[in-house]
């Protein structure tokens, strides 16, 4: 169960609050309330030293204080002020530590910082310029705003002592199957993520990326350009953040495979594998890594690999019956890694396959990097780890938020696959998690999905996450905003993919909303939904309402919650069509029942199901404002490509209830003329379309 955030606001410019209630994410390692709260007036200076990237840090802070709190901050090259960014080797550092008591532990050496607050400043120590940025992310959340007369902001007087739990906290952006974001939406997302002490960000490409000696490769106008990756990298650079691209090497690979150009390198013709009996294959990888690694300077190249279940079916099948599927599995990757050594990059791959021969791991170069990916809540990921650990190879894993095919993230899914799988892999001496995002039906948005993969961020930083802990803070920590209003909607919506679950069988996948009403499936499913469509409706217009009465206390990402509103609109609408799709038959059958005796009733009847506020009337409107909708909020973080594919959904959807309509009608005209009704919509019915006009 997703906990619902606790009912209360907390008192922050007040020195009796605990510590655990402080609204931090991800949370310290070690926090420790001291006495009193610093308080800030209208005009402060931020002592950063002559570090760029110190001073780009303190930026960060400025700019929140003059949004939040009416702050103006200065940032000075030297290191006095009400805030100060120290290196841990410089003398100011030693004596605050050692007149705050506190040591700087080594093992923060590499991404740790102290953070000291007292009554009279504020001070970050970290030994490097990351330490000091993660400090401030910490910091940015500590300020509150005060209405203590000329005090504009003020934040506890505290001890933290902080470093990760993973040295490699990173997401996987899955922009090869529905929506590519265009690179000002990119570097927010970084930008985003960074404040979640996220230091990784991967781009997954199996065609989207535009390859200048491989036109065929990329998908026509929308694919990253060098030119944009370049600034994608320069721009996470600032924000301690490497970009690392997959490019899919192996498997998933038919948008490229579809050309004829490319028939004799496949597994099977015109399919998703990359051969290695063809020898043309190796040499197509190494034209994509050649461009790849003149934009991307990450010290990782992701060949991906995963899911290569073609392989051994085709050109492969005498190799696989002579050595076995998962040896010819093996040498490939093994022969892409030795392609990929002149880049002096160490080479992440999917674990799915690899695991399933953990015989032949041993063959593996040890500097390698296995990824086990899983998806599903379970009790333990031992398994799908521990093959690869047994054989010395670095491990990182790959938990999900669970968006893909939805029409909303499943915190019940996405949650505690997080959780304990980031556990498991800590445990086992994994260095890394890549919580992962995909778009496998086209329809999700990566909007949808802040809450998981912020929550990803947090629990791959503290040794262990506090599923309450992390809900109380969510409104502060994500929107300034006071109350927990949008931690309860995000804990509703998780709740209406249970009931859902339990009535159907089936969470809130998108599939649900575009099933015809009237056909066998769509009875089916519908049947079984309508029970528990009205609470779903219920708790889906909550949702709506608080969003919309609420959204003025997000001070920060508030287009956000427009996202989160339209979901529960298309959780409003499948609960409506559930709803309907049983009412509209019964009416119709009460209108047989009585066409010999009222036709007036009959009428009245008819009128309801077709008339002009009528059911179908109901469902049409409702679903062309969230084809609007969904264009508007496609567009802000999006290009066009793949648009047109999902707005056909809602366009058969709305032709749907328009040919509903009209056959209707035309059963309403044959009882005029008859006075009886014809058989309610059988099979093949909505084939018919109406008369375009």
């Amino acid at each position: 169960m997703i906990p619902k955030p606790l009912r209360l606001v907390l008192p922050l410019f007040l020195v009796s609050i605990a510590a655990a209630q402080l609204p931090l994410t991800p949370y310290p390692r070690q926090l420790t309330l001291a006495t009193g709260q610093l308080q800030l007036r209208r005009k402060i200076s931020i002592g950063a030293g002559r570090s760029a990237a110190d001073q780009f840090a303190a930026g960060e802070l400025a700019r929140d204080l003059a949004r939040f709190d009416g702050i103006r901050a200065r940032v000075k090259n030297n290191h006095s002020g009400q805030v100060a960014l120290l290196r841990l080797g410089t003398s100011r550092a030693r004596k605050a530590l050692r007149r705050s008591g506190v040591e700087f532990p080594a093992a923060a050496r590499a991404q740790g910082y102290v953070l000291l607050v007292t009554r009279r400043r504020a001070t970050v120590i970290g030994d490097n310029a990351t330490g000091v940025f993660y400090g401030v992310q910490t910091l940015r959340q500590l300020f509150h705003p005060s209405a203590l007369g000329k005090i504009r902001a003020v934040a506890p007087a505290v001890r933290i002592v902080d470093w990760p739990a993973f040295p490699h906290r990173g997401v996987s952006m899955d922009i090869s199957r529905g929506p590519i974001p265009t690179e000002r939406a990119i570097e927010q997302q970084i930008r985003i993520l960074s404040a979640y002490k996220v230091n990784l960000y991967s781009l997954y490409f199996e065609n989207t990326f535009y390859y200048p000696n491989l036109p065929l490769v990329s998908v026509w106008h929308g694919a990253i350009t060098p030119n944009e990756a370049r600034a994608i990298v320069a721009y996470a650079k600032a924000y301690h953040v490497t970009v690392v691209p997959e490019q899919e090497s192996f498997g998933h690979l038919q948008l490229a495979l579809q050309y004829e150009k490319f028939q004799n390198l496949d597994e099977l013709p015109y399919g998703s594998v990359l051969s290695p009996a063809a020898p043309g294959s190796l040499p197509l990888i190494g034209e994509m890594f050649a461009e790849l690694t003149k934009v991307f300077p990450s010290p990782y190249l992701h060949i991906g690999a995963d899911e290569t279940f073609q392989l051994g079916q085709g050109r492969s099948k005498p190799m696989a019956e002579k050595l076995g599927v998962g040896q010819v599995y093996i040498n490939y990757i093994r022969a892409i890694d030795t392609l990929l050594r002149p880049y002096h990059r160490k080479v992440l791959f999917w674990g799915d396959i690899a695991v399933k021969h953990p015989e032949l791991l041993n063959q593996l170069p040890h500097d390698m990097i296995a990824i086990p990916w899983v998806y599903g809540p379970l009790p333990s990921y031992d398994r799908f780890i521990r093959p690869f650990r047994s054989v010395g190879l670095e491990t990182w894993v790959a938990p999900g938020v669970s968006n893909w095919s939805r029409i909303y993230p499943n915190d019940n899914e996405a949650l505690p696959n997080i959780k304990v799988f980031d556990a498991d892999g800590l445990r086992l001496g994994s260095t890394g998690v890549l919580n992962t995002v995909w778009m496998d039906d086209g329809e999700s948005l990566i909007n949808y999905c802040w809450y998981e993969l912020v929550y990803g961020a947090a629990d791959s930083w503290q040794p262990s996450i506090n599923d309450q802990q992390f809900a109380d803070a969510w409104d502060w920590a994500f929107y300034r905003a006071t109350g927990h209003n949008f931690a309860q909607d995000q804990a509703t919506m998780a709740e209406i993919h249970q009931i859902l679950t339990k009535a159907t069988g089936s969470d809130g996948e998108d599939w649900t909303t575009w099933l015809r009403p009237f056909s066998a499936e769509g009875q089916r499913y519908y049947q079984k939904a309508a029970p528990a469509a009205h609470a779903v409706r219920l708790l889906a217009e909550h949702v709506i309402v608080n969003l919309d009465q609420q959204r003025r206390l997000a001070l920060s990402h508030r287009g956000m919650l427009d996202y989160m509103a339209f979901a529960a609109r298309r959780f409003d609408y499948l609960g409506q069509k559930a709803i309907y799709s049983q009412y509209i038959p019964q009416l119709y059958r009460q209108a047989q029942q009585t066409e010999g005796k009222e036709p007036g009733q009959v009428y009245g009847i008819l009128g309801r199901i077709n008339g002009v506020d009528g059911y179908l009337q109901n469902l049409r409107d409702h679903d062309a404002a969230l084809m609007r909708r969904y264009q508007q909020l496609w567009l802000r973080e999006n290009n066009h490509h793949g648009l047109d594919n999902i707005l056909i959904r809602y366009q058969d959807e709305l032709q749907l209830w328009h040919s509903l309509s009209y056959r209707f009608g035309l059963m309403e005209g044959q009882f005029r003329r008859t006075h009886q009704l014809p058989p309610f919509l059988g099979k093949g019915a909505q084939a018919n379309p109406a008369p375009n006009m």
